[in-house]
């Protein structure tokens, strides 16, 4: 395995496990968010999140399969995948 597809395996583990952890609290706020009015606030922008490592993991999963079959179009999602996630850091950190 290449050093690339190493660091995109690694980008589409995190990137799924991020948006399991986020998904699984958004169902839990989603079902107590009646308790507390904090929840009520915690939960708005949870759900822009949990979509955001979603499309983060397809992507870099098409990015990781061009890569391991050595498809025409592996650079394109190379750079799609670095573009979402330049695109989800500047959305997070400048909030």
């Amino acid at each position: 395995m290449s050093p690339l597809a190493v660091l995109t395996a690694l980008i589409l583990g995190s990137a799924v496990a991020i948006s399991f952890g986020l998904s699984a609290v958004l169902v839990i706020f989603w079902i107590i968010r009646n308790d507390s009015e904090q929840i009520g606030v915690e939960i708005g922008r949870l759900p822009l999140y949990c979509t955001m490592f979603l499309a983060l993991a397809a992507v870099s999963a098409a990015a990781l399969y061009s890569l391991m079959k050595n498809l025409a179009w592996l650079w394109r999602a190379q750079v799609g995948m670095w573009l979402a996630l330049l695109v989800m850091g500047m959305v997070i950190w400048l909030r």
